[in-house]
Formats: C-alpha cells, sequence, structure tokens
C-alpha cells in the first residue's frame, strides 16, 4: 500500500494474508466461515495443498490463525493475458471462528452496478510502500477514488484492456494505491445500496500509485454471479 497508514485488523476483520509454501503472496477477504475471495492470478498455478491463510492478525508472520486450503476455484473466463475477470474463491480446511478479529466482509447486491465515478474506496495489505520497495510486515491501508471507465482507459491505452470485469480507482496526483504484494485483498466501499461491502478485488496496474495510471480491481458486483454458485 501506498501513501497509506498502519491500521488495526479490526479496522479491517475480514481481510487475510495468503500464504504459500509458507511465504506470503498475496491478499484476500473473508466471506463466509469456509470461504475466500481473493484474485485469481494470485492462485491460477498453486496447488490447495501449499496454500494457507492467516487471519485475525494485522501482522502477516504471526498471531492469528493459520488454516489450510482445501479447493480453489478459479473464474472459467479468467485470462492470464488480459487479467481479464481476476477472481477466485478459496474453500477452508475448516471453518474461521468470527470473533472482533475475524469477521466476513458484505458483497454488492445483486444488479449493484457500476460505481460511479469519484466514490472512496479503501485498499488494505501487507504489500509494498513504494514502487520496487519492500512489503509492509503490518497491516496499512488507503483510501482511493473510483476513475471513469473511458478516463481510465486512455490512461491504459497501449498497456492492455481494461474490460467490464474490472474498475480503476486512484488520486488525481498519484502517491495513493495498492502496489505488489497487495493482489488479492480488499478494496472496500459503499456500492450505493449497503456500506461497508467489499467493492473490489486487487487487481493489477502500471507501477504504483503513479500519475495517470489508477489501480485496477476486479470488480466484485460484476463477477457476483460466479460468488455465488461457488459459495451457495
Amino acid at each position: 500500500i501506498v501513501g497509506g497508514t498502519e491500521v488495526p485488523i479490526e479496522a479491517h476483520p475480514y481481510q487475510i494474508a495468503l500464504l504459500y509454501g509458507g511465504a506470503r503472496t498475496c491478499g484476500g477477504s473473508i466471506l463466509s466461515p469456509a470461504h475466500i475471495i481473493t484474485a485469481a492470478h494470485c492462485v491460477a498455478s498453486a496447488t490447495p495443498t501449499r496454500l494457507r491463510i492467516r487471519a485475525g492478525s494485522a501482522r502477516c508472520d504471526a498471531g492469528g490463525v493459520l488454516v489450510n486450503v482445501s479447493a480453489i476455484a478459479i473464474h472459467p473466463n479468467y485470462s492470464a493475458p488480459t487479467v481479464d475477470n481476476d477472481l477466485a474463491i478459496l474453500t477452508l480446511s475448516e471453518n474461521l471462528t468470527y470473533s472482533p478479529t475475524i469477521a466476513p466482509v458484505g458483497l454488492p447486491a445483486f444488479g449493484a452496478g457500476v460505481l460511479a465515478s469519484g466514490t472512496e474506496v479503501v485498499v488494505s495489505g501487507w504489500g509494498a510502500t513504494g514502487e520496487g520497495g519492500a512489503n509492509s510486515p503490518t497491516l496499512r491501508a488507503v483510501a482511493v477514488a473510483v476513475v471513469g471507465r473511458e478516463e481510465c482507459r486512455a490512461g491504459y491505452r497501449g498497456f492492455g484492456p481494461v474490460t467490464a470485469s474490472m474498475f480503476c480507482a486512484g488520486t488525481p496526483a498519484g502517491g495513493r494505491n495498492a502496489c505488489g504484494g497487495d493482489s488479492g485483498g480488499p478494496a472496500g466501499g459503499n456500492d450505493g445500496v449497503g456500506v461497508g461491502v467489499l467493492v473490489g478485488v486487487v487487481s493489477w496496474g502500471h507501477g504504483c500509485g503513479r500519475k495517470g495510471f489508477p489501480g485496477v480491481y476486479a470488480s466484485t458486483s460484476f463477477l457476483r454471479g460466479f460468488i455465488g454458485r461457488v459459495t451457495g
């Protein structure tokens, strides 16, 4: 997270750290006692037995609980070259027990539609605090604003398509956004119906917090059907 501040896990109790072979690779969010939502690109080449999650701790390397992953469901239309439909649902080998530090995140209502330009979303994770920098051992969060699709597409022309499964968010001057290592983590906001819901999942971008290059997020409202099918 670039330009953010340290936050307690109680402020983002749905945030989890995704560990692959013991090392933290990505973030994710708790959907139910048995389900985690993350980015498909985080787990596209993973085997469930190598994955674990750490929940209930603001540190990605200590505290909370460690739980194994038993299954990975990647969006059937996920495309690695374009990062389209960049969502995956992990099923845990045992259910999480909710507490002030472990809690599920809400989802947008069906048909919530496209987030209005300027809508504030809060992104959190243990990723790099600057482009090319080191990851943060403690959870950090930053507020960014949704950028209109056409404006975002114009900025990313030549870098990659900004599809209907994505939305963009950042700040006009840059300096605040997700970065490497934050992938799969939550972008929380107001979907216009409920408050404090998971509106996006950290997906991709050019650099971190660069002016003219907002972060690109997988849209949970657009991909809501897939989430419902997997989690029941």
